[in-house]
């Protein structure tokens, strides 16, 4: 199985392409490319297309939820996480059509079955969110 089958989600929603580092149960570092026709920039905005803020929280949550669900001797059963809470996020710039996403999730607190995320996403290289997430265990 790879880290990306460990994801409960399905295309489009699942928004990692590719899983460039893990850590199990400590980080995770993965990749998208925001092509022109992702069917998030339909409307956000016509004429000048941006990924939306959620879409790059989601990446934060799903990377995070990678990291929590791996384990030291690989890949594992997928597990059901979902967001609990938000922590801030700031998004400093705009991502558009075309941009590599790289997104940096951390797993920093565990407290039952939550998982606290804090991670950051660059497009091209410059910082476009960075912020936290709680991810619950449901499984």
């Amino acid at each position: 199985m790879s880290y990306l089958e460990l994801l409960p989600h399905a295309p489009p929603m699942r928004l990692i392409e590719e899983v460039l580092e893990v850590v199990p149960g400590a980080r995770v570092r993965g990749r998208r490319v925001a092509r022109g026709d992702d069917w998030y920039f339909n409307g956000h905005f016509p004429g000048q297309p941006v990924v939306p803020a959620i879409v790059l929280v989601e990446l934060v949550a799903q990377a995070g939820g990678l990291a929590a669900a791996a384990r030291a001797e690989g890949a594992s059963a997928p597990r059901a996480l979902r967001v609990a809470a938000l922590g801030p996020f700031k998004f400093p710039a705009a991502a558009g059509p075309g941009t590599v996403l790289d997104v940096d999730a951390r797993v920093v607190g565990h407290m039952g079955s939550l998982s606290k995320i804090e991670g950051e996403v660059h497009a091209n290289g410059t910082l476009v969110a960075t912020g936290s997430v709680v991810l619950a265990d449901i499984g």
